[in-house]
């Protein structure tokens, strides 16, 4: 019974002492890190989205020869959403070449002639013809080019005959976030001689981002 008693002292101290010994393992190292950099690159490309938004259809009603119509009351709106840096621009046409409006008589041979104005220099009202003109706009409207107008018939404005082929008739610079307007109008008189009947055409207008 005595030598149990005695061995039992021995196993438990050198138990006590290997526990000790196998967790003494001294100060801990911090591990050592190393860094590099990832370079990201992208180029976003263009984009640009385009409507008519308001006055789609511009109907002018009966024309008495030597009283102008101007129209639609609401403005025709050009609505461009763009994420061009450097803006974007704006042309008109027609389509239909020499000194003829898009309007053509149902004889399909008789047209409304184009207003005497240009794009590069547009003309408050005089005479006849089918013209157009920008009386608002978001950003960039040039007062000097289509007159200091405010309104769809404002005698301050001023009106360019529709070109055959697109031709640059706003131009607005610079990044804009959301979407930018510019508000159109329209005005049609004929000379007495013009032939009776209904007429009809169409304006194509053209959005295009500048790229640089």
């Amino acid at each position: 019974m005595k030598k149990i008693m005695l061995i039992i002292p021995v196993i438990a101290a050198v138990a006590t002492f290997f526990v000790m010994n196998l967790f003494n393992l001294g100060p801990v190292k911090q591990s050592e890190a190393a860094t590099d950099t990832v370079t990201l690159t992208t180029t976003v490309l263009q984009y640009l989205t385009f409507s008519v938004t308001t006055g789609g259809t511009v109907a002018f009603g009966n024309l008495t020869p030597g009283t102008p119509i101007a129209a639609p009351a609401t403005g025709t709106v050009a609505s461009v959403t763009s994420n061009s840096a450097n803006g974007y621009t704006i042309g008109l046409s027609d389509g239909v070449a020499a000194a003829n409006s898009s309007m053509l008589h149902t004889d399909t041979t008789t047209r409304v002639t184009d207003y005497a104005g240009t794009i590069a220099s547009p003309t408050t009202w005089t005479g006849t013809g089918v013209g157009a003109t920008l009386y608002a706009a978001d950003s960039n409207k040039n007062t000097t080019t289509w007159g200091a107008g405010t309104t769809y018939d404002d005698v301050l404005n001023k009106y360019a005959g529709i070109p055959q082929n697109a031709t640059t008739a706003h131009t607005v610079t610079g990044f804009h976030a959301s979407a930018d307007t510019s508000t159109w109008g329209f005005k049609i008189d004929v000379p007495n001689a013009q032939k009776t009947g209904a007429y009809s055409g169409t304006v194509t207008f053209t959005a295009t981002a500048v790229l640089s």
